[in-house]
């Protein structure tokens, strides 16, 4: 296969033109007392370069703690934390620490977005959003700062302005290590830290402590949009060095609490709603109940007393009499003092009635009552006429024989 086939189509011969490892677009983003910090690409990527300024760059102590800085950062490889990729001589900046370089905001900017006037509905969307991602924020915050003191690294200038939260999807990432410290250096031991930030004993004490740093995030979630029981939290990151967290699993434990509590209690919330409004359902249908009964008492009542007239000509067997009765004259004997005691029950359950019904009430359950009896009697009227039409019949006929 020759080079011309080679070339063409999709599949190109690697060329090194133009690719150099040198920095190139180096820009210069902050410039401090001794630092300079550029951003820069090589090879397509960026990265951010952190080195001396021309004043600091030929002094020994500046060196010694931009070595210092590096060789603590380099030990850490953490997904919230910057990545270092090592310590080079780049032109017109000297010797730099080379780093990835965060796309994102500081937590300080992340907190105060310029946003446009929007609608009360609108911003308290966008409050409880906030709040939902200031905790998730803090989250990978103190799983970066656990993880920096597992190597027993102090970081000593935790802020918000040290704190990035990257573009793409809000993450954390720890920088500027320039004043951490460990105890596996025995020199450069000086008190360090930001105003505001710094916990009490680091301004008079040169040997990092981890509660230092426990101060410092407790100032700096006072200033997040976090939940009501944090408060809690970071009030007890602020007491004496003794009366503090002693670590961040104390402290990570602690919120996991707070917000356990949290959810049960609105969870209790919720049950406590929902019981009220069964009670108010439960309330609602029994007064539907009883306005239906209301409206429907004298109907429901009659219906009541014609069961009841049922039961009473079945006690008396009247009814059992009637359906097997096929000629009159094997009535009973007292069948018409029977059925006048099951009358004479109609007019007695009808003044039984308590007094929710009144005389007008009472008439017309009655009424209902004699209406039912009296077809149980016209069947008996109709047995009856047979019978008299019966007895024609044989003096007919025996009127015919004479």
């Amino acid at each position: 296969m020759n080079s011309e086939e080679i070339s063409s189509g999709y599949i190109a011969p690697i060329t090194t033109e133009n690719i150099s490892q040198d920095f190139t677009d180096v820009s210069i983003v902050h410039t401090s007392e001794y630092n300079v910090l550029a951003r820069a690409q090589r090879y397509g990527r960026w990265y951010m370069l952190k080195g001396l300024n021309d004043k600091a760059r030929h002094d020994i102590l500046p060196q010694q703690m931009l070595r210092k800085e590096f060789e603590i950062l380099v030990k850490l490889q953490h997904p919230n934390v910057v990545q270092t990729m090592g310590l080079e001589q780049v032109e017109g900046l000297g010797t730099c620490i080379v780093m990835e370089y965060v796309d994102g905001v500081t937590l300080k900017e992340w907190e105060t977005p310029a946003l446009p006037q929007q609608s009360e509905g609108s911003e308290t969307v966008r409050s409880k959003n906030k709040e939902s991602e200031a905790v998730r924020i803090l989250d990978e915050l103190l799983q970066a700062v656990a993880y920096v003191h597992s190597l027993d690294i102090v970081h000593r200038d935790l802020k918000p302005q040290n704190i990035m939260v990257t573009r793409n999807g809000a993450h954390v990432k720890l920088v500027d290590f320039g004043l951490a410290d460990t105890s596996d250096f025995a020199m450069l031991k000086q008190q360090a830290g930001t105003a505001n930030y710094m916990a009490p004993e680091q301004a008079a004490v040169a040997k990092p402590d981890l509660r230092n740093d426990i101060y410092s995030l407790g100032v700096v979630m006072s200033e997040m949009p976090l939940p009501k029981y944090y408060q809690k939290v970071w009030s007890r990151c602020l007491l004496p060095i003794e009366r503090r967290y002693q670590s961040i699993e104390e402290m990570k434990t602690d919120i996991e609490r707070h917000r356990t509590l949290k959810v049960r209690m609105a969870s209790w919330g919720v049950a406590a709603v929902v019981a009220v409004l069964l009670c108010m359902v439960g309330l609602l249908i029994w007064r539907v109940n009883a306005m239906d009964n209301e409206l429907n008492r004298v109907a429901y009542a009659k219906e009541a007393a014609i069961e009841a007239l049922h039961e009473e000509m079945e006690r008396t067997q009247l009814t059992k009499h009637t359906d097997t009765l096929t000629m009159w004259k094997y009535r009973w004997p007292d069948l018409t003092q029977r059925v006048m005691a099951v009358n004479q029950y109609c007019y007695d359950y009808a003044d039984r009635l308590d007094e929710r019904f009144s005389s007008a009430d009472r008439d017309r359950i009655l009424e209902a009552m004699l209406s039912e009896w009296q077809k149980w009697q016209q069947r008996i009227n109709a047995l009856s006429t047979a019978k008299v039409a019966d007895e024609r019949r044989q003096q007919v006929l025996v009127e015919k024989d004479e």
